[in-house]
């Protein structure tokens, strides 16, 4: 009885140790299990680091009683991430996990993502590996999977299109002084009641006027001579050539001693025989109780004769146009065209520097494009959001500067102020870029797409969807547009060669980021030689591209190149 005892003792040791022995064997054995990691070299996007795992598990390996608990864990200097654990067992556990085939081995997929955290991007990625048989548990030595996060999308600048607006402003100013000569019937005389009527003499005052005005320019004169419809058109044909003469006559005599009119060109003239559309026209402004009928006659015949006899035959009416309507027709029109000649440049910064206060609203208004620095920008919208509260440009104006200060708070109140006095499209895409730059994305989005008409919300609804990962939505926002932001979008949508060209084009193509960014765009193409081109070019502008280079993960493969260590140090 007690041999029988000692032996069932023995059984049961050697069963334990034996079942022990298992997850030891494969602790020991741990370097059996194939891993591959997807992608190789983890990628940020959309502010997340998503990462898939497969784990091959070879014949005989898997213990039928061992479970294990398998954790991804991202570690970077002073932190850690772990991901959401899976779970492994084997054939004899009475777990809904998993199961491992002893015999025939078997394979996990794993796939997920966590929040990217500052540090991430030079760090490892390791796979930690807990097993348990029965009481006994043990850990595994950590597996690594890879190093760092490529982090590209980081780069998108933030800074988004701003709009001004205009002022009104024009310097130089057409302007005209019209004066009416009336004539009598089938006459072309020049008449002294004419010539003393209050028109034509404010006229002449106003020639000598701007003769001896150095800010007005005479630019020409323009003749127009008339005949009324009635009496036939040879008739007429005289009589408005008459009247083109004797309207040249007065014109001479008042610019003989005038510099300008010395110009063959100086004056020009048109003559009009028979003034149908005068006429029609002040018969249709008229009381004449068949006015109707008379544009009625006109309309049906084209022949003038015609029409007049037709008109003739309506005794009555025709003897109201008589007295009303022809002799109004029977003209020359005499257009005195200047330019009225604004302050100069110049002169408005004079103006605005000895007193502001002389300038007038849309000068003052114009100052402040007249300067390239920023802060003499600011101090001029400040002082003309002071004198014209009112006026929404101002404050728009002012918050654009602001913002290109980079100082948002500022600009989002003086934007605001601007918002309440006239919301419009403008104003909206400028808030947009300050809830931007202030991490309001979500109000950011909504004042884009308030911003209806404005091209360069676009922009800014662009730089959002690479922030999101949504590379082709922002290559569709962003267009045809020249711009690093737009050469990114297109490199994280896999579009190397049009990345290249658009960091090969525009204002900022000279940039050092246009050509770390092209670095980036042939090391994914696999061109070392251009990839280090660009990596020179882009160092040697920016020496701070160095450090930047040496732990970006895009450069992983040539980290232990010379060239590369050579361009970086």
């Amino acid at each position: 009885m007690r041999k029988l005892m000692y032996v069932s003792l023995i059984i049961a040791a050697v069963f334990m140790l034996s079942g022990c022995a298992s997850l030891k064997k494969m602790i020991k054995n741990a370097d059996d299990i194939n891993y591959k990691m997807e992608p190789e070299v983890l990628e940020m996007h959309g502010g997340k680091v998503e990462l898939k795992i497969v784990g091959q598990f070879p014949e005989k390996y898997f213990s039928k009683k061992v479970e294990a608990e398998i954790t991804p864990v991202i570690v970077w200097e002073g932190g850690e991430k772990a991901l959401t654990p899976i779970y492994i067992q084997g054939e004899k556990i009475k777990e809904n996990n998993q199961v491992i085939n002893y015999k025939a081995g078997g394979q996990f997929t794993y796939t997920d993502k966590v929040d990217y955290v500052d540090g991430m991007k030079v760090s490892r990625v390791e796979l930690r590996i807990h097993g348990k048989q029965g009481k006994k548990e043990q850990d595994f030595e950590p597996e690594l999977l890879g190093y760092g996060v490529v982090v590209t999308p980081l780069l998108v600048s933030n800074t988004a299109q701003t709009v001004s607006e205009k002022d009104k402003f024009v310097k130089d100013i057409a302007s005209t002084k019209i004066a009416v000569i009336n004539y009598d019937k089938n006459q072309s005389n020049l008449k002294n009641t004419e010539l003393k009527k209050e028109e034509v003499v404010e006229m002449q005052k106003y020639i000598v006027a701007v003769d001896t005005n150095d800010r007005i320019e005479f630019t020409g004169v323009v003749l127009k001579s008339y005949a009324s419809p009635e009496g036939t058109v040879e008739r007429n044909t005289d009589v408005s050539g008459g009247r083109d003469k004797a309207a040249q006559g007065f014109v001479a005599k008042e610019f003989k001693k005038i510099k300008d009119a010395e110009n063959k060109e100086f004056v020009k003239t048109e003559v009009v025989v028979e003034d149908w559309d005068g006429f029609k026209k002040s018969v249709q402004e008229s009381s004449l109780p068949e006015k109707d009928m008379v544009l009625r006659v006109v309309q049906m015949h084209s022949d003038p004769n015609v029409r007049e006899q037709e008109i003739r035959n309506m005794s009555k009416t025709f003897d109201a146009l008589e007295t009303e309507i022809h002799p109004k027709l029977r003209r020359s029109e005499v257009y005195v065209n200047v330019m009225l000649i604004g302050n100069t440049d110049d002169e408005i910064k004079a103006i605005y520097a000895k007193n502001s206060d002389e300038l007038a609203q849309e000068e003052f208004l114009y100052c402040a494009f007249l300067y390239t620095d920023n802060n003499k920008k600011l101090e001029i919208y400040t002082k003309y959001t002071e004198k014209f509260n009112k006026d929404w440009r101002g404050f728009n104006n002012l918050g654009v500067v602001q913002y290109e200060l980079n100082n948002l708070t500022a600009s989002k109140t003086a934007l605001e102020k601007a918002k309440s006095l006239n919301a419009n499209a403008t104003i909206f895409n400028n808030l947009g870029n300050v809830c931007l730059g202030l991490g309001e994305i979500e109000a950011a989005k909504e004042y884009y797409a308030s911003a209806t008409g404005i091209k360069e919300a676009s922009f800014g609804q662009g730089i959002i969807s690479v922030k999101e990962g949504k590379y082709k939505a922002a290559t569709e926002y962003f267009g045809s547009d020249c711009s690093f932001n737009n050469a990114l979008a297109l490199l994280l949508n896999k579009n190397y060669d049009d990345a290249i060209a658009k960091a090969s084009c525009g204002p900022e193509k000279e940039n050092a980021m246009n050509y770390y960014l092209k670095a980036i765009a042939y090391a994914r193409k696999g061109n070392k030689d251009e990839m280090f081109n660009n990596l020179r070019t882009a160092v040697s502008k920016d020496d701070s591209l160095k450090g930047k280079a040496k732990n970006d993960m895009e450069f992983f493969k040539y980290f232990e190149d010379a060239t590369f260590k050579e361009i970086i140090k």
